[in-house]
């Protein structure tokens, strides 16, 4: 699918029924922070595709990693995706601590799915300011 293709529909599925609604290409693109004539350039057949990575993470901050597929473009590690929203200095410590996890599970030769190795997580992410809460998966 063309990317034309692809953000045209985003904007229908946006927009939705919309009767007694002014839900205009404008607002869409308010809601994507780009600027209405990007939006028409994007949605005009055969039209310009998104190629800064700013644009890109806007897009995928709403749209997920679907973006990715439809520019063509590989999909990057899963976490890598989720931390590139995140201010440079979270990203720098939440990268220093899985680094010093890795290291610590495999100098101790622990599995990270053991009493042990949660706890070596649990206190390296706590060290570096972040806090580990495990969900029950209730489905």
């Amino acid at each position: 699918m063309e990317f034309s293709e692809w953000i045209t529909r985003k904007y229908i599925e946006w927009r939705g029924d919309a009767i007694g609604q002014d839900r205009s290409i404008t607002e869409f693109a308010t809601t994507l922070h780009v600027s209405q004539s990007l939006m028409t350039q994007w949605m005009k057949k055969g039209g310009k595709k998104p190629r800064n990575q700013e644009t890109i993470t806007k897009l995928l901050n709403v749209f997920g990693n679907e973006v990715y597929e439809v520019l063509g473009f590989p999909k990057p590690d899963y976490e890598e995706v989720n931390i590139s929203s995140l201010p440079e200095e979270l990203q720098n410590r939440f990268k220093t601590a899985m680094s010093e996890i890795d290291e610590a599970l495999k100098e101790r030769e622990l599995s990270s799915e053991s009493e042990e190795g949660m706890s070596v997580i649990r206190e390296t992410f706590g060290k570096y300011g972040f806090a580990v809460t495990i969900k029950e998966n209730s489905g």
